[in-house]
């Protein structure tokens, strides 16, 4: 089967928790022919939807290879009934796709403890990238430190990874409260000490925040034996 990870978590799905596939349009503009994947992650236990970079036709037929079981032993009806409520209400692709890419419910109560460290970070990011990807994850906290959602960005997800503010805050803006901002990521396991364009992408981060009302806290670098925080670096 194809690989498909969960946006939200980084777990992989398997068959057995698919629970659709459907496709856009070949008119469709860039979306042409893609298809998209509605699936029961295992960790959140949630439905997920997700666009696939791939097309439709190529994506059924190696599902086709190896998933023999009836919808009805993998599909369950109420998470189908919420999914139809879910679509009547976007009349746009590009709703679809938001809807599909942001992770916009509430994160599970395991981890609903307020991040004071960036140990905490640390966990966060190492417990639910366990297939070791290379990520940028974003964690959105609320005023009071407790994290509100995270999103994973890079391999494995369904967006590449990106350092523009617009992506950084975008579901921090959505938030009717102040929100605050950390991001963590693993694209340098040889990291020691961040270079001048780290420094200056991150002092931008740092300062779009500041116009837009979101107080970005930390720049987590995560390797395979410890992180690196650049607040406790003294470059925040």
């Amino acid at each position: 089967m194809f690989n498909v990870y969960c946006w939200r978590c980084g777990t992989k799905i398997s068959e057995k928790d698919v629970l659709g596939l459907g496709h856009f349009d070949q008119q469709i503009g860039k979306y042409k022919g893609k298809g998209f994947i509605a699936f029961n992650c295992p960790q959140c236990k949630k439905a997920r939807y997700q666009v696939l970079d791939a097309d439709f036709a190529m994506i059924q037929n190696q599902l086709d290879k190896g998933y023999n079981k009836s919808p009805a032993d993998v599909i369950d009806l109420d998470q189908v009934i919420d999914f139809h409520k879910v679509l009547n209400k976007i009349d746009t692709v590009e709703g679809f796709l938001e809807r599909c890419e942001m992770a916009s419910d509430t994160i599970s109560t395991e981890i609903k403890k307020p991040i004071l460290q960036p140990l905490d970070v640390y966990n966060l990011f190492r417990n639910h990238n366990s297939s070791n990807l290379k990520r940028l994850m974003i964690l959105t906290l609320d005023k009071d430190n407790f994290p509100v959602n995270w999103e994973f960005l890079g391999e494995g997800a369904s967006r590449p990874v990106s350092f523009e503010p617009k992506t950084i805050f975008r579901t921090a803006l959505l938030m009717e409260e102040k929100a605050a901002v950390i991001i963590a990521q693993n694209l340098d396991n040889h990291f020691t000490q961040p270079t001048q364009k780290d420094i200056l992408m991150t002092k931008r981060l740092i300062n779009a925040g500041k116009v837009l009302g979101v107080d970005f806290l930390d720049h987590i670098v995560i390797k395979d034996n410890g992180f690196h925080s650049y607040d406790q670096l003294n470059y925040i």
